[in-house]
């Protein structure tokens, strides 16, 4: 018969403390984690912080939008759509200028324009922010998918489109065609990086290339990548694995095919093969890359040019040194950053192909929760910053448009002879001009005579006789304004701050 024994209270307190003791001293143990107490809010999930930067990226392009006012190129773009929309054709031979009318140009950009003179014809002036919203808001969601097939997501895909559209905000808002190539950048190197794996997808290249060559002239480039990666295709894996490159066409036969059927089917427009000659031919013309600002060396004194290329460079050099790098994505990096180093314009490709390697290089650890709510409150800031930004209405020109000069000179006909960025203006206004924004219309005898009468290097009388011109409008105090105000055969008739108009006297004579 077993007996138990009783303990006191204070007794089996003291057993169960010693062996609490002798637990924690065995070697083997290994204490439970302890959960913190859950607050109710886990992470936001990475598509939503995905979401969220595309948003704070459009709003970026809404803001720079609604604040930008008409100039320069916008003007003979919308014009040349409206002829081609009335007369149900491209356009042949020059119907704005006076000193070229009877040559040939060619509308490489007609797409564009017909697509910005159609909405004008539904919405009106509303149509300029419309477009740029719409192209800008496109080339977002082309870079989005591209950049996801590389492994970007989260807060990583969230900051890549907000950089991206603060860097070409500056150019899709300015409703050119240039807008249109900043979708079919991302959407190539998108289908390329897919028909490595399924080689189908290489066949979407033709249907890219009717597009772009139809759009804009910038279907130099999207051949030129394609000959990339037929080039990387080709070179023998020792090579390839020499210079710790990744990422190519398995294949190279199916992408030299697809190369061969994009180029085929870059053919097809208006113009014909004829089309890639005349756009090779302009971007090589050493006079254009000598007049025009946005073919020119990029100024580093600006702030903003300092990011569109210094960004890139640094996730060139980040991805180059952290891993083995992509070949097509790192070989475009750096053939567009010296492209941008000799024209400021390349700089937007510059941005497209530097995301491909910062989508792709290593993952870093998560944010932390001060991180997140730093991020967040700089997210919120912008916003409400965007959202403060000063707006304009739709159509408004800028204020260094002489407006008020065409205004005087709408009841006085003849020829006009004006400002190189002025002269666009003047095409909205339906008068003929010398020379405006379309510099390879001009290339020649016409832009030298331009220039020698700018820069006062030849007699500017006897070079405006020769073209006919009745009126000059240019800037006061300058040393045309300042020559013509002394020359007899001129006469001024309309005096404001922006502008000055001179009028030769024998025709203002006959028509006062």
């Amino acid at each position: 018969m077993s007996t138990v024994t009783e303990h006191s209270p204070a007794e089996v307190a003291d057993e169960a403390s010693a062996a609490l003791v002798r637990e924690f001293a065995r070697p083997d143990f290994v204490a439970e984690p302890v959960a913190p107490a859950s607050s109710g809010r886990g992470p936001m999930p990475a598509k939503w912080i995905a979401f969220a930067g595309l948003v704070i990226a459009i709003s970026v392009l809404v803001a720079t939008t609604l604040t930008r006012q008409l100039s320069t190129d916008v003007f003979w773009q919308l014009a040349a759509g409206q002829w081609m929309l009335a007369h149900h054709h491209v356009i042949g031979l020059d119907p704005f200028s006076y000193t070229e009318s009877h040559h040939r140009w060619v509308a490489d950009e007609w797409g564009s324009e017909v697509i910005l003179a159609s909405l004008y014809k539904v919405f009106g002036v509303a149509a300029y922010n419309i477009i740029s919203v719409a192209t800008g808001t496109l080339c977002l969601l082309a870079t989005a998918a591209y950049a996801r097939t590389l492994g970007a997501k989260g807060g990583r895909l969230a900051a890549i489109l907000v950089l991206v559209a603060i860097g070409i905000s500056g150019f899709v808002t300015q409703d050119r065609g240039l807008s249109f190539s900043l979708i079919w950048l991302p959407l190539e190197l998108l289908i390329l990086n897919k028909g490595r794996t399924d080689a189908r997808w290489l066949w979407c290249l033709p249907v890219l290339c009717v597009l772009w060559v139809n759009t804009h002239g910038s279907i130099l480039v999207g051949l030129a990548v394609i000959g990339v990666e037929i080039a990387w295709s080709m070179v023998p894996s020792a090579w390839v694995t020499k210079v710790r490159g990744v990422g190519r066409a398995p294949v190279p036969l199916y992408v030299i095919l697809a190369g061969i059927g994009s180029l085929v089917a870059s053919f097809i427009s208006p113009y014909g093969p004829g089309l890639l000659i005349y756009d090779l031919k302009v971007a090589t013309n050493s006079q254009i890359g000598q007049y025009i600002s946005e073919w020119k060396s990029p100024d580093f004194h600006s702030i903003m040019v300092l990011l569109l290329v210094g960004i890139p460079l640094v996730v060139f050099v980040a991805a180059f040194r952290n891993r083995p790098h992509l070949l097509l994505e790192t070989t475009l990096t750096a053939l567009f950053f010296v492209g941008t180093l000799h024209s400021v314009r390349v700089a937007i490709y510059l941005i497209v192909a530097a995301v491909g390697l910062a989508a792709a290089m290593p993952a870093r650890p998560p944010w932390g929760e001060r991180t997140r709510r730093l991020i967040g409150g700089a997210a919120v800031g912008l916003m409400i910053a965007l959202v403060a930004m000063p707006s304009v209405p739709a159509g408004t020109v800028t204020s260094d448009t002489p407006v008020q000069a065409f205004n005087f000179l709408q009841t006085h006909p003849g020829r006009i002879f004006t400002e190189y960025t002025w002269a666009d203006y003047s095409i909205a206004r339906h008068r003929a001009t010398f020379v405006d924004g379309r510099t390879d219309l001009f290339v020649g005898p016409v832009l030298t005579d331009f220039f020698a009468v700018s820069n006062l290097t030849a007699d500017p009388d006897t070079v405006l006789s020769k073209y006919d011109v009745s009126y000059v409008v240019w800037e006061p105090d300058q040393p045309l304004s300042e020559f013509l105000a002394h020359d007899g055969a001129w006469v001024e008739v309309d005096h404001t701050a922006l502008s000055v108009t001179f009028a030769r006297r024998s025709v203002w004579d006959r028509q006062g």
